[in-house]
Protein backbone atom coordinates (compact mmCIF):
# COMPACT_ATOMS: atom_id res chain seq x y z
CA UNK A 1 0.00 0.00 0.00
CA UNK A 2 3.12 2.42 0.81
CA UNK A 3 4.54 1.31 -2.25
CA UNK A 4 1.36 2.17 -4.32
CA UNK A 5 1.11 5.96 -2.23
CA UNK A 6 4.64 6.45 -3.11
CA UNK A 7 4.30 6.12 -6.87
CA UNK A 8 1.20 8.22 -7.24
CA UNK A 9 3.16 10.95 -5.29
CA UNK A 10 5.57 10.63 -7.48
CA UNK A 11 3.53 10.95 -10.52
CA UNK A 12 1.76 13.70 -9.03
CA UNK A 13 4.92 15.60 -8.96
CA UNK A 14 6.23 14.89 -12.31
CA UNK A 15 2.91 16.05 -13.92
CA UNK A 16 3.26 19.58 -12.01
CA UNK A 17 6.71 19.74 -13.16
CA UNK A 18 6.04 19.09 -16.93
CA UNK A 19 3.28 21.81 -16.64
CA UNK A 20 4.90 24.36 -15.39
CA UNK A 21 7.95 23.91 -17.26
CA UNK A 22 6.19 25.44 -20.90
CA UNK A 23 4.97 28.66 -19.00
CA UNK A 24 8.23 29.64 -17.60
CA UNK A 25 9.47 29.23 -21.16
CA UNK A 26 6.45 31.15 -22.55
CA UNK A 27 7.15 33.94 -20.23
CA UNK A 28 10.65 34.08 -21.16
CA UNK A 29 9.78 34.07 -24.65
CA UNK A 30 7.42 37.07 -24.12
CA UNK A 31 10.01 38.80 -22.03
CA UNK A 32 12.67 38.54 -24.51
CA UNK A 33 10.35 39.79 -27.58
CA UNK A 34 9.55 42.72 -25.15
CA UNK A 35 12.91 43.60 -25.04
CA UNK A 36 13.83 43.41 -28.08
CA UNK A 37 10.93 46.01 -29.38
CA UNK A 38 11.99 48.14 -26.70
CA UNK A 39 15.26 48.17 -27.76
CA UNK A 40 14.04 48.17 -31.86
CA UNK A 41 11.76 51.29 -30.06
CA UNK A 42 14.43 53.32 -28.27
CA UNK A 43 16.73 52.72 -31.62
CA UNK A 44 14.32 55.06 -34.16
CA UNK A 45 15.27 57.94 -32.93
CA UNK A 46 18.68 57.29 -33.56
CA UNK A 47 18.06 56.32 -36.74
CA UNK A 48 16.42 59.62 -37.53
CA UNK A 49 19.51 61.36 -36.99
CA UNK A 50 21.41 59.46 -38.77
CA UNK A 51 19.27 60.42 -41.71
CA UNK A 52 19.47 63.96 -41.33
CA UNK A 53 21.62 65.99 -43.42
CA UNK A 54 23.80 68.52 -42.16
CA UNK A 55 24.45 71.84 -44.17
CA UNK A 56 28.38 72.96 -44.19
CA UNK A 57 27.95 76.75 -43.96
CA UNK A 58 27.70 78.33 -47.16
CA UNK A 59 31.48 80.42 -48.14
CA UNK A 60 31.43 84.32 -47.96
CA UNK A 61 30.77 86.18 -50.88
CA UNK A 62 32.41 89.02 -52.12
CA UNK A 63 32.26 91.28 -55.29
CA UNK A 64 34.72 92.62 -57.44
CA UNK A 65 34.59 96.89 -57.12
CA UNK A 66 37.11 97.26 -59.41
CA UNK A 67 36.19 99.24 -62.18
CA UNK A 68 39.00 97.92 -64.77
CA UNK A 69 39.29 94.59 -63.28
CA UNK A 70 40.77 92.53 -61.20
CA UNK A 71 43.52 89.66 -61.47
CA UNK A 72 43.04 86.37 -59.95
CA UNK A 73 47.01 84.72 -59.67
CA UNK A 74 48.34 81.56 -58.67
CA UNK A 75 49.82 82.36 -55.71
CA UNK A 76 49.79 85.47 -53.40
CA UNK A 77 52.26 88.19 -54.50
CA UNK A 78 51.95 90.24 -57.57
CA UNK A 79 54.80 88.79 -59.18
CA UNK A 80 52.75 85.34 -59.30
CA UNK A 81 51.41 83.99 -62.57
CA UNK A 82 47.82 85.97 -63.68
CA UNK A 83 45.32 83.31 -64.01
CA UNK A 84 42.38 85.73 -65.72
CA UNK A 85 41.37 88.88 -65.12
CA UNK A 86 37.73 89.22 -62.46
CA UNK A 87 35.37 91.83 -64.81
CA UNK A 88 33.73 94.42 -62.65
CA UNK A 89 30.88 93.17 -60.36
CA UNK A 90 31.82 89.52 -60.42
CA UNK A 91 30.87 87.78 -57.92
CA UNK A 92 33.57 85.27 -55.60
CA UNK A 93 33.44 82.79 -53.07
CA UNK A 94 35.95 83.52 -50.00
CA UNK A 95 38.20 80.18 -49.52
CA UNK A 96 41.11 80.85 -46.99
CA UNK A 97 43.21 84.36 -46.06
CA UNK A 98 46.76 83.12 -45.70
CA UNK A 99 48.68 85.49 -43.10
CA UNK A 100 51.18 87.92 -44.04
CA UNK A 101 49.95 89.21 -47.22
CA UNK A 102 48.96 93.11 -46.43
CA UNK A 103 50.05 95.48 -48.83
CA UNK A 104 48.96 98.69 -49.76
CA UNK A 105 48.07 99.28 -53.56
CA UNK A 106 47.13 103.01 -54.83
CA UNK A 107 46.43 104.30 -51.14
CA UNK A 108 44.53 101.41 -50.72
CA UNK A 109 45.32 98.84 -48.01
CA UNK A 110 44.55 95.35 -47.88
CA UNK A 111 45.65 91.51 -48.32
CA UNK A 112 45.41 88.43 -50.99
CA UNK A 113 43.35 86.14 -50.00
CA UNK A 114 42.16 82.82 -51.90
CA UNK A 115 38.50 83.12 -54.30
CA UNK A 116 37.05 80.60 -56.66
CA UNK A 117 35.56 81.86 -59.80
CA UNK A 118 33.17 80.42 -61.92
CA UNK A 119 35.50 76.96 -60.97
CA UNK A 120 39.20 78.87 -61.24
CA UNK A 121 41.07 78.86 -58.19
CA UNK A 122 43.48 81.52 -57.11
CA UNK A 123 44.65 84.84 -55.07
CA UNK A 124 42.90 88.38 -55.33
CA UNK A 125 43.58 91.87 -53.60
CA UNK A 126 40.74 92.69 -51.45
CA UNK A 127 41.09 95.68 -51.26
CA UNK A 128 39.26 95.77 -54.31
CA UNK A 129 36.21 93.33 -53.02
CA UNK A 130 33.43 94.26 -51.42
CA UNK A 131 30.61 92.66 -49.64
CA UNK A 132 27.61 94.13 -51.19
CA UNK A 133 27.25 94.38 -54.50
CA UNK A 134 28.80 97.21 -56.78
CA UNK A 135 26.30 99.81 -58.49
CA UNK A 136 26.48 99.38 -61.98
CA UNK A 137 27.56 101.63 -64.53
CA UNK A 138 25.18 104.41 -64.70
CA UNK A 139 22.33 103.49 -62.11
CA UNK A 140 20.13 105.73 -60.31
CA UNK A 141 20.87 105.75 -56.46
CA UNK A 142 16.97 104.37 -56.26
CA UNK A 143 17.66 100.95 -58.61
CA UNK A 144 20.95 100.38 -56.44
CA UNK A 145 19.01 100.59 -53.57
CA UNK A 146 16.30 98.50 -54.35
CA UNK A 147 18.81 95.86 -56.33
CA UNK A 148 20.59 95.35 -53.23
CA UNK A 149 17.77 94.96 -50.62
CA UNK A 150 17.04 92.08 -48.74
CA UNK A 151 13.66 90.79 -46.90
CA UNK A 152 15.91 91.44 -43.92
CA UNK A 153 16.86 94.52 -44.79
CA UNK A 154 15.45 97.39 -47.05
CA UNK A 155 17.70 99.87 -48.22
CA UNK A 156 16.06 103.75 -47.74
CA UNK A 157 16.92 106.24 -49.81
CA UNK A 158 15.48 109.72 -49.48
CA UNK A 159 15.25 112.73 -51.85
CA UNK A 160 14.37 116.71 -51.01
CA UNK A 161 13.98 119.01 -53.84
CA UNK A 162 15.61 122.47 -53.48
CA UNK A 163 12.95 124.66 -51.70
CA UNK A 164 13.57 126.98 -54.59
CA UNK A 165 12.72 124.02 -56.79
CA UNK A 166 14.96 120.90 -57.88
CA UNK A 167 16.50 123.32 -60.79
CA UNK A 168 18.47 124.71 -57.59
CA UNK A 169 18.86 121.27 -55.81
CA UNK A 170 18.88 118.46 -54.41
CA UNK A 171 19.51 116.66 -51.02
CA UNK A 172 19.66 112.35 -51.89
CA UNK A 173 20.70 110.07 -48.47
CA UNK A 174 21.02 106.65 -48.80
CA UNK A 175 21.64 103.80 -46.24
CA UNK A 176 24.30 101.61 -46.78
CA UNK A 177 24.04 98.41 -44.77
CA UNK A 178 27.76 97.94 -43.73
CA UNK A 179 29.96 99.17 -40.97
CA UNK A 180 33.10 99.26 -43.11
CA UNK A 181 34.38 102.78 -44.18
CA UNK A 182 36.47 101.29 -47.04
CA UNK A 183 34.22 99.31 -48.51
CA UNK A 184 31.17 102.70 -48.05
CA UNK A 185 33.23 104.57 -49.69
CA UNK A 186 33.79 102.91 -53.01
CA UNK A 187 30.67 102.37 -53.21
CA UNK A 188 29.99 106.01 -52.61
CA UNK A 189 32.61 106.45 -54.96
CA UNK A 190 30.93 104.78 -57.85
CA UNK A 191 27.26 105.78 -56.95
CA UNK A 192 28.06 109.47 -56.74
CA UNK A 193 31.02 109.28 -59.88
CA UNK A 194 33.54 110.66 -57.33
CA UNK A 195 37.09 111.91 -58.84
CA UNK A 196 39.27 108.35 -59.30
CA UNK A 197 42.34 110.30 -58.12
CA UNK A 198 40.79 110.49 -55.12
CA UNK A 199 42.45 107.43 -52.68
CA UNK A 200 42.49 108.15 -49.16
CA UNK A 201 43.74 105.64 -47.44
CA UNK A 202 41.33 104.58 -44.65
CA UNK A 203 43.15 102.13 -42.60
CA UNK A 204 46.70 103.01 -41.97
CA UNK A 205 46.69 106.81 -41.56
CA UNK A 206 45.67 108.13 -37.91
CA UNK A 207 45.33 111.81 -38.52
CA UNK A 208 42.73 113.41 -39.95
CA UNK A 209 43.87 114.81 -43.65
CA UNK A 210 42.61 116.57 -46.70
CA UNK A 211 43.39 115.56 -49.99
CA UNK A 212 42.79 117.56 -53.43
CA UNK A 213 42.09 115.96 -56.38
CA UNK A 214 45.14 116.54 -58.93
CA UNK A 215 42.76 116.95 -61.99
CA UNK A 216 41.29 119.80 -60.38
CA UNK A 217 40.45 122.38 -63.40
CA UNK A 218 41.70 125.76 -63.05
CA UNK A 219 37.81 127.23 -62.61
CA UNK A 220 36.91 125.20 -59.40
CA UNK A 221 37.37 126.53 -56.36
CA UNK A 222 37.36 123.26 -54.67
CA UNK A 223 37.24 119.63 -55.38
CA UNK A 224 38.97 117.88 -52.60
CA UNK A 225 38.13 115.13 -49.64
CA UNK A 226 38.51 115.26 -46.45
CA UNK A 227 38.51 112.32 -43.96
CA UNK A 228 37.61 113.24 -40.49
CA UNK A 229 39.05 111.48 -37.13
CA UNK A 230 38.77 111.35 -33.26
CA UNK A 231 41.33 111.35 -30.86
CA UNK A 232 41.68 108.19 -31.11
CA UNK A 233 42.11 107.87 -34.95
CA UNK A 234 38.63 106.69 -35.23
CA UNK A 235 37.36 107.76 -38.67
CA UNK A 236 34.35 110.09 -37.79
CA UNK A 237 33.48 111.20 -41.00
CA UNK A 238 34.00 111.56 -44.63
CA UNK A 239 33.31 114.73 -46.66
CA UNK A 240 33.83 115.03 -50.50
CA UNK A 241 33.23 119.29 -51.66
CA UNK A 242 33.51 120.27 -54.99
CA UNK A 243 32.67 124.12 -55.53
CA UNK A 244 32.23 126.87 -58.68
CA UNK A 245 31.33 130.60 -58.46
CA UNK A 246 27.49 129.64 -58.81
CA UNK A 247 27.44 125.53 -57.94
CA UNK A 248 28.09 123.68 -55.08
CA UNK A 249 28.14 119.84 -54.04
CA UNK A 250 29.38 117.72 -51.08
CA UNK A 251 29.31 113.93 -50.39
CA UNK A 252 28.96 113.41 -46.39
CA UNK A 253 29.53 109.90 -45.21
CA UNK A 254 28.94 109.26 -41.85
CA UNK A 255 28.35 106.07 -39.32
CA UNK A 256 25.15 105.22 -37.63
CA UNK A 257 25.04 102.51 -35.62
CA UNK A 258 25.41 99.03 -38.21
CA UNK A 259 24.89 101.39 -41.47
CA UNK A 260 26.66 103.67 -43.33
CA UNK A 261 24.49 107.05 -44.29
CA UNK A 262 25.95 109.05 -47.48
CA UNK A 263 24.62 112.02 -47.86
CA UNK A 264 24.53 114.43 -51.42
CA UNK A 265 23.81 117.75 -51.14
CA UNK A 266 23.50 120.18 -54.43
CA UNK A 267 22.57 124.06 -54.52
CA UNK A 268 23.10 126.14 -57.50
CA UNK A 269 23.11 130.25 -56.48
Amino acid sequence: MKMIITAIATATILLTSCTNNPKEATSKSKSTSLETKSEVTSQKPLLAQLDTAIEAPLAPVFYVNATSGLSLRSGTNLRSKKILTLPYGAQVKHLSSPEHTTMTISGITGDMIEVEYQGARGFVFDGYLTQLAPPQDGESVEGYAKRISTKDHVVKVTKIKNPKGDTYGMTTRIELPTSNWTEAYRITKELFDLPRSLQPDLIKKKKSEVIANSNKREKIFKDEIAVNRDATSEITSIIYTYQLRDYNRSVTITKDKKTIVVKEVEFSK
